[in-house]
């Protein structure tokens, strides 16, 4: 959902959809983060021939993020459950679970 809202390839989608999923469903860490940073990575290979995690512009996005969330990072402290199984999770996400921090990391 992320990657679509931040207009990501097709690939890019899939890519993200499966790294934001993975972290979400362990409830270790906010996928949806983990995903925006990544894509963010990408647009910057593309645009300087390298990856900077510790951009600006990803440090931007953590920062919204982070005041987004009442300064909680994992998924889990985030919205209050940890999930099920794969379908729990996307049930979640397709009900508008999250759509403030996607939102948020959408126009960061």
């Amino acid at each position: 959902m992320l990657a679509r809202k931040m207009g990501a390839s097709g690939m890019h989608k899939v890519m993200a959809a499966g790294l934001a999923g993975g972290i979400g469903l362990s409830g270790g860490g906010c996928g949806a983060l983990g995903a925006a940073i990544w894509l963010l990575g990408v647009d910057s290979l593309k645009e300087a021939g390298k990856i900077d995690y510790g951009s600006r512009r990803a440090m931007a996005v953590i920062d919204k993020f982070l005041k987004s969330t009442d300064f909680k990072f994992e998924c889990a402290e985030i919205v209050g459950r940890r999930f099920e199984s794969v379908g729990d999770h996307a049930s979640y996400l397709r009900d508008g679970g999250c759509g403030k921090v996607l939102e948020v990391l959408a126009t960061a």
